[in-house]
């Protein structure tokens, strides 16, 4: 293994420490001292691949983010259509792996987080600009703009409602129930022209996935 390597495989370990002592330990109680027993590591090598622990909690909330947007972007057809495209979304927002009792925990601590922390509320922006684009560049291809508008907050309101309703009590829906609910929004506003529309979108396409981008290079 070459040391570029092992400094990502040892940077992934303490990403996955860190979301385990985020659902065993809750985050105020979250300490570079836990992550490295768990991911078998000092608090001095933690500190060496991160700058402390905002800029190791930034990372985690990076790949919560970067796997949501890989889970869309896998979900995407060579060509794909308006609709195709929005079911893409839906389907990547509930892919199980989300659901997952540390990975919500995680998700629900840095939502919870955003109105305090500078650093997740600059993530949290650019998830939101990303998925009102992505979502909107599809609408706009198959319902005038105000209508666009509506189905868009619709969404995504019934998108982060099942997150939430799932979060606190997962007996209440299932992810699977979720997509099929969604699915079902959308062909109830979307005009029957729409909804038979099989054709690859007609302009630009938007960037794929729902990543954010990284602006810092990672530590050696």
């Amino acid at each position: 293994m070459t040391l570029a390597s092992r400094r990502r495989f040892r940077r992934e370990e303490l990403i996955d420490a860190t979301i385990t002592a985020i659902y065993e330990d809750g985050l105020k109680d979250t300490t570079l001292a836990g992550i490295g027993k768990r991911a078998g590591l000092s608090p001095a090598l933690v500190n060496h691949y991160f700058d402390g622990k905002e800029a190791l909690l930034e990372a985690t909330m990076r790949r919560l983010l970067r796997n949501l947007g890989d889970d869309i972007a896998r979900r995407l057809p060579a060509e794909p259509t308006p609709l195709g495209r929005l079911h893409a979304i839906i389907d990547g927002c509930f892919s199980r792996r989300h659901f997952l009792p540390e990975s919500m925990v995680a998700w629900l601590t840095f939502w919870l987080e955003v109105r305090r922390n500078p650093r997740f509320a600059r993530l949290q922006r650019i998830l939101n600009h990303r998925f009102e684009s992505n979502i909107m560049f599809a609408l706009r291809q198959m319902v005038p703009e105000p209508l666009a508008a509506d189905i868009f907050l619709g969404l995504t309101a019934l998108i982060d409602g099942f997150w939430w309703a799932y979060a606190l009590d997962a007996k209440r829906v299932q992810p699977a129930q979720a997509r099929r609910l969604c699915r079902d929004y959308l062909a109830s506003r979307l005009p029957p022209s729409a909804l038979s529309k099989v054709g690859p979108s007609t302009i630009a396409r938007p960037k794929r996935g729902l990543r954010p981008s990284s602006t810092r290079k990672a530590r050696s």
